[in-house]
């Protein structure tokens, strides 16, 4: 008797139930157009969606027509004749779909919004039907009868709809360390976009660990907000900028334990270099081990299989992170790529035009003839090589050689009289070089031993000579400057020289005939600028300028000297025109 009662009891509140939420499922629902980036496919899986859960829709053909033709919440309602309006807009947040989706009377007034999210188009349209159905305002067909007997079966509950396998595992890309490591990270995201994972938003990750009260610094904080998240595994990684060059590791940790499952080594002679290395090869250094951690691998008849799978993964991991330093200290030591070493072999080759400007200061006797060329053609080359770069980006790479050779091609220099003599000009260095390479920049020093010679010949029967002293400068050469590259890719080249020229000799204005106390100093700078060629090769226009300058001591007689003056000055303006090859 007492099981009758209640039985009566469950009947009649379910009738109850059904008579009061019937008026709830009259009508139709109508889904409105929704805007972005998907929109049409996601509204057409969400009515199919909610087709299958037997809510009754206006056909979509239907909706699009009346929509296009007619304005207003209210209008659009009365023609379609629907209870319910479903609208929306879908945008795009990284790797992810984001949907703001309003539930409207046919009045035009919201009565219910919600925001579904995820990577994959089918799981997201999945999210708004669930959304749409949890409001409770969804026409469902069915009567008060078919609801008592769900109660009457004792079904507690509808069941939802079972979710989507995801399309790939999750994962997090955690922040880096170290210099640029959100430049780097960012490559790392881009070289997973587009490949079948599902991104989770490190943002998100670190939201879900605060709630949690999880710290992330620790080796196993990652573990509780990964299982909240269902995400399968981080990556991590550290980046590293010593002797001027960039390298980072990067690691993949399983999300359910503090296992690393893997690690790789990236490296490039700049960060762009770097973030291009791992944007280009990560998916395919990590593509095996990630998909090992898909969650949609193994069927319920492989569980055995899949628990030894990962004992085996486990007692890998365990080794791999045990050999973690010794695969840092090894990757060290490994021999950079030939693209990330700086350039081994530097060789230039140009035409030139020099001017020079030889005058004299206090002429006492105004017997001393001052000289000027206008433009002397000749050649050029120039020869820097690091042998350390062939091997390695490190400190072997910064020391080298330096050598350069200069000659104008032999013209004649006429006096004033009409009387002209054979000139010759000619100039070479060699010596030592260190440079810094620290990415687009590289800082140098060098140290050159060179003569530079400007010579007069004898001219006539008999012999005349030209009354201007030739000069063989020899001397030893300090100084400093930088190359550096500019523009997106580098390919704009500046740069710029400056040396102080310590006089061991000469020449013939310092012989007994003109000035045998002559006391002299002497300096040069370049400014060059270039533009990079595929191969290697590259386009240069170079101006130059070099000094000496003297106190010339003239010595009292008797007899009388020939020539007495303060000081003289030798200056010469070049500008170079050619091509080089740097390897």
């Amino acid at each position: 008797m007492g099981a009758w009662r209640v039985g009566a009891l469950v009947v009649l509140f379910g009738l109850c139930l059904a008579e009061g939420t019937a008026h709830a499922e009259d009508g139709t629902a109508a889904i409105l157009p929704l805007k972005g980036p998907q929109a049409a496919k996601i509204r057409q899986r969400v009515q199919s969606g909610l087709r299958a859960a037997d809510v009754q829709l206006v056909p979509l053909k239907k909706v699009t027509a009346v929509t296009k033709k007619t304005k207003g919440f209210t209008k659009q309602a009365t023609k379609l004749g629907a209870t319910i309006l479903i609208g929306g807009r879908i945008r795009r947040a990284g790797s992810r779909l984001i949907a703001d989706i309003g539930v409207r009377r046919p009045n035009g007034v919201r009565v219910q919004k919600f925001r579904a999210s995820s990577s994959s188009v089918t799981r997201l349209s999945n999210r708004i039907v669930a959304g749409l159905l949890d409001t409770g305002l969804m026409p469902v067909e069915g009567d008060a009868e078919a609801g008592v007997r769900k109660l009457g079966e004792e079904v507690t509950s509808v069941p939802e709809p079972e979710p989507e396998a995801p399309s790939g595992p999750r994962l997090v890309v955690r922040s880096f360390k170290g210099a640029q490591a959100g430049k780097i990270r960012g490559a790392a995201v881009r070289g997973l976009q587009g490949k079948p994972v599902d991104l989770v938003p490190n943002k998100q990750f670190v939201q879900k660990a605060r709630s949690l009260n999880a710290n992330l610094s620790s080796e196993d904080g990652h573990i509780r907000p990964a299982r909240a998240l269902e995400v399968d595994g981080l990556l991590e990684g550290d980046v590293l900028h010593e002797d001027g060059a960039w390298s980072a590791y990067v690691r993949l940790v399983d999300g359910k334990s503090e296992n690393v499952i893997s690690q790789h080594f990236y490296e490039g002679s700049t960060a762009t270099a770097l973030g291009r290395a791992v944007q280009a090869q990560l998916w395919d250094d990590f593509r095996k081990d990630i998909k090992r951690i898909d969650p949609s691998g193994p069927t319920p008849a492989g569980v055995a299989s899949v628990d030894a799978e990962k004992t085996r993964r486990s007692r890998r991991a365990e080794k791999e992170s045990e050999a973690d330093e010794k695969a840092k200290d090894k990757a060290k030591k490994k021999k950079p790529s030939k693209k990330d070493r700086p350039a081994a072999v530097d060789i230039e080759f140009d035409f030139v035009f020099v001017h020079r400007n030889l005058s004299w200061n206090d002429d006492l006797i105004g017997n001393l003839r001052d000289y000027t060329l206008g433009f002397g053609p000749g050649i050029q080359t120039k020869f820097q090589y690091f042998p350390g770069a062939h091997f390695t980006s490190g400190v072997g790479a910064q020391f080298g050689i330096d050598f350069e050779w200069q000659r104008l091609f032999d013209f004649d220099s006429t006096r004033d009289d009409g009387v002209s003599f054979p000139t010759e000009a000619q100039q070479f260095l060699a010596g030592l070089r260190w440079r810094y390479p620290a990415g687009r920049w590289e800082p140098t020093i060098f140290a050159d031993y060179g003569v530079h010679k400007f010579e007069f010949g004898v001219a006539g029967t008999p012999t005349t000579t030209s009354g201007i002293p030739g000069v063989k400068y020899k001397f030893i050469r300090a100084g400093a400057g930088f190359r550096v590259g500019a523009g997106k890719d580098e390919n704009f080249i500046i740069v710029v020289n400056g040396a102080y020229r310590y006089l061991l000799s000469a020449g013939g204005i310092e012989s007994t005939q003109w000035f045998p106390e002559a006391n002299g100093h002497g300096m040069d700078a370049l400014l060059m600028f270039g533009y990079g060629l595929p191969k290697g090769f590259e386009v240069r226009l170079g101006v130059d300028y070099r000094r000496y300058w003297f106190d010339l001591n003239p010595v009292p007689g008797p007899p009388d000297p020939p020539y007495v003056a303060g000081g003289a000055l030798d200056q010469y303006w070049g500008l170079s025109i050619g091509a080089a090859w740097r390897y």
